[in-house]
């Protein structure tokens, strides 16, 4: 069903670290038993003692499908590019969490083989369209305005369809889809939310007004915030993985983007399952 299987793995903390040399090598078999043509990212290129390894910004529009090795930091790194590119993804996790490297590493050799022979189940998940100046960008879990000094507090102003809502003083805030509910929105007091619901999620970041709480928005509305703090260093970051300075008195613009992602999930994993084995609720 893929013929061209992109991969891209997390960097080694150590040079000491095999671990994810092992399932590197693990699966490259597993791809050449297929017969599959391989695009190796960088990292994973170098791991191998291979060279010229494509680029994480360029592997998906040259890939049928995408196998990420790592953990939740290292798939939003090429998810919104999978996205643009409409083709699936699959992580196999090697971090703490996972909530979107869903699989675990020890089954690659089990599971791997069925995915590619289309055995699976895809979640379509909503991605985030930011308008600021000059950038168009995209993000999977989320978009936060924060400080850039620890010490300071921000002040926005946040409109929701053109309608003024609030000006707000806090440590920042987080703009989140229903898959970014359970990352750092989830840590701010934000509701978590299932992929299958149409919203935005607004969640501040330790508001000095105790009734501002978090909102959740219809998945037709346009999201602005204007900055309008003039003595403090402002950023926005999108999916942890860019950071972008906010100036005084400009306006970002979030709306709902019109690709979704498709997310490879597994067959016997559902929503509520994941939840309770990822935050531990012992059921």
């Amino acid at each position: 069903m893929y013929n061209k299987i992109g991969i891209v793995v997390k960097p080694p903390r150590h040079s000491g670290d095999y671990q994810v040399k092992d399932y590197l090598i693990e699966t490259l078999q597993i791809l050449k038993d297929l017969d599959k043509e391989i695009v190796l990212g960088e990292i994973a290129a170098t791991l191998v003692g291979k060279e010229n390894g494509t680029n994480r910004d360029k592997i998906a529009a040259i890939s049928d499908i995408l196998i990420v090795i790592g953990g939740d930091g290292t798939f939003l790194s090429v998810a919104t590019d999978s996205a643009m590119s409409q083709i699936p993804i699959i992580g196999f996790n090697m971090g703490t969490l996972g909530f979107l490297t869903e699989f675990n590493c020890a089954q690659i050799k089990g599971e791997l083989k069925e995915i590619l022979d289309g055995k699976y189940l895809i979640s379509e998940r909503k991605l985030l369209k930011l308008n600021y100046a000059d950038i168009i960008d995209s993000a999977l879990n989320d978009i936060v305005v924060n400080k850039g000094d620890i010490a300071r507090i921000i002040k926005f102003s946040l409109i929701i369809d053109d309608i003024p809502i609030a000006d707000i003083t806090a440590d920042g805030l987080i703009i989140s889809t229903p898959t970014g509910s359970t990352a750092y929105s989830l840590s701010a007091g934000g509701p978590i939310i299932t992929p299958e619901v149409e919203c935005t999620i607004i969640t501040p970041i330790c508001p000095h007004a105790l009734t501002f709480r978090p909102i959740i928005v219809p998945d037709s509305s346009e999201i602005k915030v204007k900055q309008i703090s003039d003595n403090t260093e402002v950023f926005i970051t999108i999916d942890g993985q860019k950071k972008i300075p906010f100036a005084y008195g400009d306006i970002i613009r979030i709306s709902s983007c019109k690709r979704r992602l498709k997310m490879i999930t597994q067959k016997d994993m559902g929503y509520f399952k994941l939840l309770s084995e990822k935050l531990k609720w012992g059921l």
